[in-house]
């Protein structure tokens, strides 16, 4: 297994994580009452979130297929990612809510260097 299919497989677990975590959520809320509508787009993070992370983990997945595109999608849901911490702390929330996803998008950010500096194989 080479390195670029290691980051590969990381970036897919931490995406695949991350992407139950926010299905879970949305699951919650909607047991809970809300509609499926309300839960994803009140406030709109839930959403943005499973996108994000969605891609991080399809493009995970195809970095460790050995696709070159996968690099792409990676980048953009971690984009995505960074943009959902960005606009927590910008909305002016407590450090509580948003420090979790600052610092998994610092390890993202780390990820994707990774992919970037390593040669293809």
């Amino acid at each position: 297994m080479s390195v670029r299919q290691i980051i590969g497989l990381l970036l897919a677990l931490v995406g695949g994580w991350l992407f139950w975590g926010g299905a879970s959520t949305v699951n919650i809320l909607v047991n809970r009452g809300s509609s499926l509508s309300d839960a994803l787009l009140q406030p709109p993070t839930s959403l943005l979130r499973l996108l994000a992370t969605g891609l991080i983990l399809i493009g995970g997945l195809a970095v460790l297929a050995g696709k070159g595109m996968g690099r792409w999608f990676a980048l953009v849901g971690i984009l995505l990612f960074s943009l959902l911490a960005g606009l927590m702390i910008l909305a002016g929330a407590d450090s509580v809510m948003w420090a979790d996803e600052a610092v998994i998008s610092g390890v993202l950010w780390l990820l994707f260097l990774g992919l970037v500096i390593t040669k293809r194989s």
